[in-house]
């Protein structure tokens, strides 16, 4: 955004004033900007700094072109909303409505960040959400061609026969037609089935038969095993946590309740939503007292009712005719008095005083005033021509080009002489399942770190960059033999390749107006807030250096 330089725009840019001591005051606070005698805080610019930091990919911040950035933009919101007072947009009732709502949410926000901020996960808690997270079963399964087989093999196994003897001997006589040895499941990739009976077996039990989509199978255990995840333990954390700071702020309502409400337990048990009579028309009048908040007014059925309505804004009638209403009424209670108690303590703990509430209320009537001016002063005017779209499009065709895609199947092998023996089937004119169902010293689809392809359509810049080397310049039917950094050999089968191709205009079209349209609507947002800079009394303390 640039700063319109006018001789009757007042402002200070003290070489060194960003150094939070130098800075000046008001009521205690310092200050990086007046608009009009309006105080912009540090407080206020340090938190939406940090709000665009967090937005930023690393290494790509510029602490004081970042800050005087964000400062200029709250400049520009700040004049354009008080342009939006004194047009008076901020005493229409929908915008009064608007940000009353919102300051009755942010003040209820207020006590619950004070209620969870000391709230801690359990480390214990946090360690065992994680390892059930990554868990990881290390098993020999083999897969039998009828129940009856696999059923004589637990049978086998029972009376103290091993298994890897009984695999060998089911293999040999076709009663079995795969077997695979230290095979790692994982519980994102496990079928339901085998992730019910794996779950609840120690290590070197044997499984029941299990009915998988491939036929009967029968596994066992070898090790349970916990790789180190730091994103799923972060995620346990934010998980656990969570749930803590929930339970506190149950406990908290809870108390509250205990202290400041009583119930018309059989008033509220009483009243049938779904009866012809008295009917919710006559109900939304009835000023009996449902529940009483000690200090406050009392909740009433007829505010009970209107609450209720509320939930079903498709309509009562509907809503009585399926039974629905009377199972709403004290879930739709509860939520009344949650809001009524959690008001009353934070009014009581003065949290409506705190310059972290004030703010934010603030914050939010500048942004709704701000809204609103750009919406009945600034977009009338924007103009979006098609020319404009179609220069944007010529302008950056690169972006608007269908990505290369490519359908693989791929086969993961021990060794490169059977990854080589497999891929010589396959471009004799061998059939792809027939290869997999019969090629020798495979790694299994479960396989620790095996990746694997199924003939979907994928962007060839999706694939890791060492396969996108093994299939470069690829046509279909070709086969490529790709070794990974875990010496597993795949074959990888090019069944079909569709060439990158710009999008039609027509397509992307949509897309590009929004963008442009954005864009001149931003610069039009710029240049008004100029205008009114250039009429105003701007104050900026925070330096440039």
């Amino acid at each position: 955004m640039k700063i319109v330089s006018a001789l009757v725009v007042l402002v200070v840019l003290a070489a060194g004033s960003a150094v939070a001591g130098e800075l000046p005051t008001s009521n205690g606070r310092k200050l990086v900007a007046t608009v009009q005698g309006e105080p912009i805080t540090l407080d206020e610019l340090s938190r939406e700094v940090a709000a665009m930091r967090r937005a930023q990919p690393p290494g790509t911040w510029d602490q004081r072109a970042a800050e005087l950035a964000v400062l200029n933009r709250m400049i520009n919101v700040v004049l354009i909303a008080q342009e939006g007072a004194r047009m008076g947009i901020s005493a229409l009732p929908e915008v009064r409505k608007t940000v009353d709502t919102n300051a009755r949410i942010t003040l209820r926000d207020e006590l619950v960040e004070r209620i969870v901020k000391d709230v801690k996960a359990d480390p214990k808690e946090v360690e065992a959400t994680s390892q059930a997270a990554v868990r990881e079963w290390k098993v020999s399964a083999l897969l039998f061609t009828k129940e009856e087989h696999a059923r004589d093999m637990v049978a086998e196994l029972a009376a103290g026969k091993t298994f890897g003897e009984l695999a060998t001997a089911a293999m040999a006589d076709g009663r079995a037609t795969k077997v695979e040895d230290g095979v790692v499941l994982k519980r994102q990739t496990m079928e339901p089935a085998v992730a019910a009976v794996v779950a609840r077996m120690a290590v070197g039990a044997t499984s029941p038969v299990i009915s998988t989509k491939s036929g009967p199978v029968v596994l066992t255990l070898q090790e349970i095993r916990h790789p180190e995840d730091p994103t799923a333990r972060a995620t346990a954390e934010r998980v656990v946590l969570g749930t803590r700071r929930r339970e506190a702020v149950a406990a908290y309502d809870q108390a509250l309740r205990k202290k400041y409400v009583k119930v018309n337990a059989d008033l509220l048990r009483n009243l049938d939503y779904e009866a012809e009579k008295p009917g919710i028309d006559a109900l939304l009048k009835d000023r009996r007292v449902v529940a009483e908040v000690r200090g406050e007014p009392p909740v009433t059925v007829g505010e009970l009712t209107e609450a209720l309505k509320f939930q079903f804004f498709h309509g009562t009638s509907l809503a009585a005719a399926s039974k629905r209403l009377n199972s709403k009424k004290e879930q739709v209670l509860d939520g009344l008095l949650h809001r009524k108690v959690f008001r009353k303590e934070a009014l009581r703990l003065g949290l409506d005083k705190t310059d972290a509430y004030r703010d934010k209320v603030k914050d939010f009537e500048r942004s709704v005033l701000f809204e609103a001016v750009v919406r009945k002063a600034v977009v009338p005017d924007v103009r979006l021509r098609e020319d404009d779209i179609k220069a944007y499009y010529d302008e950056h065709r690169k972006e608007y080009t269908a990505p290369q895609m490519m359908r693989l199947r791929s086969l993961a092998f021990r060794t490169r002489e059977s990854a080589e023996s497999a891929a010589a089937s396959l471009l004799s004119g061998a059939d792809f399942q027939w290869v997999a169902d019969h090629a020798d010293d495979q790694l299994g689809s479960n396989a620790q770190d095996v990746v694997s392809f199924d003939g979907r359509p994928i962007m060839t810049s999706e694939l890791p960059e060492a396969v996108q080397k093994a299939v470069a310049g690829a046509r279909a039917r070709d086969v490529r033999i790709y070794a990974s950094p875990e010496k597993y050999y795949y074959v990888l089968a090019v069944e079909n390749v569709v060439a990158a191709q710009p999008q039609p205009y027509e397509e992307v079209r949509q897309s590009i107006a929004r963008k442009v349209l954005d864009a001149k609507i931003e610069k039009a947002v710029d240049d008004y807030a100029d205008r009114l800079r250039a009429l105003s009394d701007v104050k900026i303390y925070l330096g440039t250096s």
